[in-house]
């Protein structure tokens, strides 16, 4: 007699401007559930055409224009017509907007509601300083007022910091963004002796990630190696910034601009770091920055790609553990040169990264988390 197979469990994954393809919502989060075999994957996120259903996947779009308010409204109502219409046993909101919805209709619909932290967002508001001080406070309300609603059985932390940040998240399981993929075993090498190198600065592009020094110290570097290159490819949602940065690529022939008002897939930023001699990560001090571990430092290292970073004792740790990388001073123009010459002279990556940087070292434990929830 031939047994009955046991129904997947529906697994539903919501964001509003993350995109449905996100590498932390689809390729960790999903993906790693899906690797069991246990469940009905759905993920609701940003995609401006009508995102196509993958065989293990069903995909729906929360949002299509980015920069529309309306639209950001308009993906509540999305979303609890996705939530009734998957009535999953797992909810992992990948926001907090969604969060309010969430908790009123878990009883309803009889799920384990797990948050997933990919920031602090209160913090980030103080890395726009463009923000006045009525919209900073009405913001802050919003965010408070969403993040202490009841019912969440699970978070999600991106970051170790957060959870001395966020004493309040509890219980919690930290799930950092490491790489997703397998390490990239290079020889050691040094970059001494060449006159030209090329540079990429990849992700999201916003002044408080030192975009403007970053093009600087550029300029400085050009003086001594005028046939250097920068790349600059990411999402850059300010539209202001977008234009002063094309006026400027059209002064600087040695700049490519690839950037867009929507998010760009990750597979595109990792091949423009491939074909890079060095990552530029020219992140402001900022406390709001300072405690986390860029995402990128984990790709860089497993890609075998060496950068150059803003100093800070925690990220100096990481690079000085596998040689992958050198600390340098974006804003001090008078240094440039010197700074980068003296990175010339350095032997990277004389020890392989170890497996501690990539993802498959944390989804062992998200899995049995989740197993957890629904034991």
């Amino acid at each position: 007699m031939s047994q009955i197979p046991a129904q997947k469990v529906p697994v539903l994954i919501a964001s509003t401007l993350k995109p449905i393809w996100d590498i932390r919502a689809y390729g960790k989060l999903a993906l790693s559930l899906g690797e069991t075999n246990k469940y009905r994957l759905n993920i609701i996120g940003f995609s401006p055409k009508k995102p196509k259903s993958a065989s293990a996947i069903r995909f729906f779009s929360s949002m299509r224009h980015f920069d529309s308010i309306w639209d950001r409204i308009l993906a509540q109502p999305r979303f609890l017509i996705c939530l009734l219409k998957v009535r999953p046993k797992v909810l992992i909101c990948c926001t907090y907007e969604f969060l309010p919805i969430a908790s009123f209709f878990k009883s309803l619909v009889g799920y384990k509601l797990v948050y997933d932290v990919q920031e602090n967002y209160l913090a980030n508001l103080d890395l726009n300083p463009a923000l006045s001080f009525k919209k900073k406070g009405k913001a802050i309300r919003l965010i408070q007022k969403a993040e202490s609603v009841k019912g969440i059985d699970l978070y999600l932390l991106a970051e170790k910091c957060y959870a001395d940040e966020m004493p309040e998240k509890r219980p919690f399981l930290i799930l950092e963004n490491k790489f997703h993929g397998e390490i990239v075993r290079k020889n050691p090498f040094s970059l001494g002796g060449k006159k030209k190198f090329r540079f990429c600065i990849s992700g999201t592009i916003t002044p408080a990630f030192g975009i403007w020094e970053a093009l600087i110290w550029f300029k400085e570097i050009l003086k001594s190696y005028p046939e250097s290159e920068l790349e600059i490819i990411g999402h850059c949602p300010v539209i202001n910034l977008r234009e002063k940065l094309t006026h400027i690529a059209q002064e600087i022939p040695q700049l490519t601009l690839r950037i867009d008002n929507n998010p760009v897939p990750h597979q595109d930023l990792i091949t423009a770091l491939k074909r890079s001699d060095f990552a530029l990560l020219p992140y402001q001090n900022h406390p709001a920055i300072a405690d986390k571990m860029p995402t990128k430092l984990f790709e860089f290292a497993a890609l075998g790609i060496p950068v150059l970073i803003s100093s800070n004792p925690k990220w100096k740790a990481f690079l000085d553990e596998f040689n992958c990388g050198y600390s340098i001073d974006f804003n001090d123009q008078g240094l440039a040169v010197s700074q980068f010459e003296n990175a010339l002279e350095q032997t990277y990556f004389k020890s392989t990264p170890s497996e501690s940087i990539l993802w498959k070292t944390e989804k062992l434990h998200f899995q049995q988390a989740i197993q957890n929830l629904l034991s």
